[in-house]
């Protein structure tokens, strides 16, 4: 019964599988690749019609427009800091998931758009082969232009390390999967032909229990991702997790994981995602996780973690990147503080620029009134002149006068 229902998954996942494992060594065209996932899943709320959050996707022009305004919507680099990633892996009940009313975008396309941001964000133009000229109808820039959002150059320290190779594993035992399915546990390879495992408990109709993840040990060597979200389960039960010794990603959000059950993660030494949203989670079990050098992703959106615990983290292991959410009080003040500072700017720019125009119109004003005196001043000249060149008739000579009598006096005759 297995052997049928594992083909089929695996033919259900081979591209998008696939693909996502071939583009950790390739440089993601974000012409050819991402921005059909824009189109596809965004620019309805967020395009040329209609732009909500002052948001849209539909060219580079308009993203970067949002991007000069709100440097938090893509941080290059950095897509656990980057809010437009930041609302695509929310849980999908939260209000602020987007696509909003609507299914969560596929993981291998929110895995792109993330890989994407990591290596820089860039909207270079699509691949050799591809009319630049189209390219540049759909988005919005001009081939010569830039096509890089500014952004500061990574320090040394900042520079990503590889990530450990896929480890290779024997294929699981049929029965063991057949059994976790049979649980209600949605299992399929990694990808094509992979012995790896996608294991996920989160689409069940009830949360996952210790008995359900007691079956994991079966499959213990070949889980590499795990979904645990919303799990009922004690602090004795995730110790089977400690056995998974290949997982690299894990979901615990919202479960009822604890700070005593996060020391039976302190063994996954090739953890990279670890999303503990809406958990207990206190600053008392970030200790557990200080031997994870490989783990790269860690959400505490909606935990007892304090600011400056998750910072220390950070710093504890090389880069990691700890997101407390967008909505974090400390993480809320700091970007409202670079947002006043940008608002004073603004206002003090403003400020010059009026004052300037103020000047230029009095000066405007200063010269229209004397340009109007020199007006008047010199159409009264032009009177006087006219009035100068007038001449009145000449008086009648004497004699003139003399010849006139005579005719004169005849008449009276």
């Amino acid at each position: 019964m297995w052997q049928p229902l594992f083909r089929l998954s695996a033919v259900c996942v081979l591209w998008s599988a696939a693909h996502l494992h071939a583009t950790h060594a390739t440089e993601i065209d974000y012409t050819k690749q991402v921005l059909p996932i824009f189109e596809q899943h965004c620019t309805g709320c967020h395009g040329e019609k209609k732009g909500l959050g002052k948001l849209r996707l539909h060219t580079i022009a308009a993203i970067q427009k949002k991007q000069a305004a709100d440097e938090h919507l893509i941080v290059a680099g950095k897509p656990d800091k980057s809010e437009l990633y930041e609302r695509l892996i929310l849980p999908a009940e939260h209000k602020k998931r987007m696509p909003k009313k609507a299914d969560p975008l596929p993981q291998e396309k929110i895995e792109l758009i993330r890989l994407w941001i990591e290596q820089g964000a860039t909207f270079q133009l699509a691949a050799a082969g591809v009319d630049a000229a189209a390219v540049n109808s759909v988005t919005g820039n001009s081939v010569g232009g830039t096509n890089k959002p500014p952004a500061a150059e990574p320090q040394a320290e900042e520079i990503k390390r590889e990530p450990p190779p896929l480890p290779e594993v024997a294929p699981a035992d049929e029965a063991a999967i057949e059994k976790l399915m049979a649980a209600g546990a949605q299992v399929s390879p990694l990808f094509a032909n992979s012995p790896l495992l996608q294991v996920s408990f989160a689409l069940r109709g009830e949360p996952a229990t210790d008995a359900d993840l007691a079956q994991l040990a079966a499959v213990a060597k070949q889980t590499y991702a795990l979904n645990l979200a919303a799990a009922q389960i004690s602090d004795q039960g995730l110790a089977v997790v400690s056995q998974l010794t290949n997982l690299a990603q894990l979901h615990l959000e919202n479960s009822s994981v604890t700070d005593t059950g996060l020391a039976s993660l302190s063994n996954l030494q090739n953890l990279k995602y670890l999303n503990l949203y809406g958990t207990t989670v206190t600053d008392a079990g970030l200790p557990h996780l200080h031997g994870l050098k490989h783990l790269r992703n860690l959400y505490l959106w909606k935990t007892k973690v304090s600011y400056d615990a998750a910072r220390a983290l950070e710093k504890t292991i090389p880069d990691l990147a700890v997101s407390l959410g967008f909505d974090h009080p400390v993480v809320a003040r700091k970007r409202l503080g670079k947002e006043l500072e940008r608002a004073q700017e603004n206002a003090q720019e403003a400020a010059a620029t009026a004052e300037k125009v103020k000047q230029e119109f009095e000066a405007a004003t200063k010269a229209n009134e004397e340009a109007t005196k020199n007006l008047e001043s010199v159409e009264k000249a032009l009177e006087v002149l006219k009035g100068e060149g007038k001449t009145e008739p000449d008086e009648k000579k004497p004699e003139e006068k003399k010849a006139e009598e005579p005719a004169k006096s005849d008449e009276k005759d």
